[in-house]
């Protein structure tokens, strides 16, 4: 059907399926054969999908950094901070209680639940944004749309009804969410640095990473099974929040190759009317220029984006500089510009 992702394993290690917006579909078997069409056999590869929404009203108001964010310009900081927040979470399984064949969809537990979003807001506060919190009305509602997804081997905004262990309450939450598949098992930090990561052809808009990067949000939720995980992204807001002119991923000062997310480095703008059509990036990796394929450029998720394409393996380690210029408010002619440094390290954890 629309907007649903068939889960079949791919046989190219870490590579992901992405279906970018309800209405699109990409078949499981693009680009590389399925190891198995069984939707309960043993799958290696994790697949995400990710919701597209009208645009919010504009916000052209852009502030300094929240004033809790991590010290990037400090190695030690960020490092220690990563240690606390995110890799203690990423091996922490998700404690679900419930049961695919009975339709039960159970919880995760507690410290599931708070290992998935320390590694959200480590990710906000590496980029200058302030916290979010889980809701748990949102959190029951991602439960049954996660149990949904695990119980059908498949993603979809739109499941339906006769899908098993279909609800209204999970389906309406689908089309407001994030959602994961990833076998054998999904992890409480290893969500956030999947979505953070949005890898694969059809991800050129980086999604999933741009709804937790949304500096208004306030309010999030979460559900999980064994395998599935569903983030419900587009919820409560406020105008007011810490909304920086510039948000990129990886972010200036140091940053853990850990997260490094395969080359797909991003730049995002605070003010809504902010236009990357036009844009230019360069990229300069400890003082040579290496290529940076610029992708196509793609509203409908949080903020304006520019999304450019490192080649394999050259993200590893050194010091980055990049360089975009050439962007643009709608209705004006003025240009922007946007220059910072990436210094990747390896983390000792």
């Amino acid at each position: 059907m629309e907007g649903t992702i068939p889960a079949r394993a791919l046989a190219v290690c870490g590579v992901a399926l992405l279906l970018l917006a309800a209405g699109s579909t990409v078949p499981a078997s693009s680009g590389s054969p399925a190891l198995s069409t069984s939707p309960h056999a043993s799958r290696a590869e994790p697949r995400v999908l990710v919701h597209s929404a009208k645009a919010r009203p504009h916000h052209s108001r852009t502030t300094a950094r929240w004033s809790g964010s991590i010290r990037v310009s400090t190695r030690s900081a960020v490092e220690d901070a990563y240690t606390r927040a995110f890799d203690s979470g990423l091996d922490l399984e998700t404690g679900w209680t419930g049961d695919d064949s009975r339709c039960d969809p159970g919880n995760t537990s507690a410290a599931s639940r708070a290992a998935t979003l320390r590694a959200v807001n480590f990710v906000r506060a590496m980029s200058g944004l302030a916290p979010v919190t889980f809701s748990p009305t949102l959190n029951a509602r991602s439960q049954r749309t996660a149990l949904m997804m695990s119980a059908n081997g498949a993603l979809s905004h739109t499941p339906p009804r006769s899908w098993r262990c279909w609800s209204q309450a999970g389906a309406a939450n689908a089309g407001r969410s994030n959602l994961a598949l990833s076998y054998p098992s999904i992890a409480s930090a290893g969500l956030v640095e999947l979505y953070m990561r949005d890898p694969g052809a059809e991800n050129g808009a980086v999604g999933h990473r741009r709804w937790l990067l949304n500096p208004f949000a306030t309010t999030m939720g979460t559900g999980s099974t064994n395998t599935a995980n569903a983030m419900t992204v587009v919820g409560p807001t406020a105008a007011g929040r810490p909304n920086p002119a510039w948000v990129s991923w990886p972010t200036a000062g140091y940053f853990p190759t850990t997260l490094e997310p395969g080359g797909r480095w991003s730049l995002s703008a605070g003010n809504k009317l902010m236009d990357f059509r036009r844009a230019t990036v360069r990229v300069y990796r400890d003082g040579r220029a290496v290529r940076a394929t610029k992708l196509h450029v793609r509203t409908g998720y949080a903020q304006p984006t520019l999304v450019w394409q490192l080649p394999a393996g050259t993200a590893t380690s050194g010091t980055f500089k990049v360089v975009v210029r050439g962007a643009h408010l709608k209705g004006s002619r003025a240009g922007f510009g946007r220059s910072y440094v990436v210094r990747l390290f390896e983390p000792s954890s």
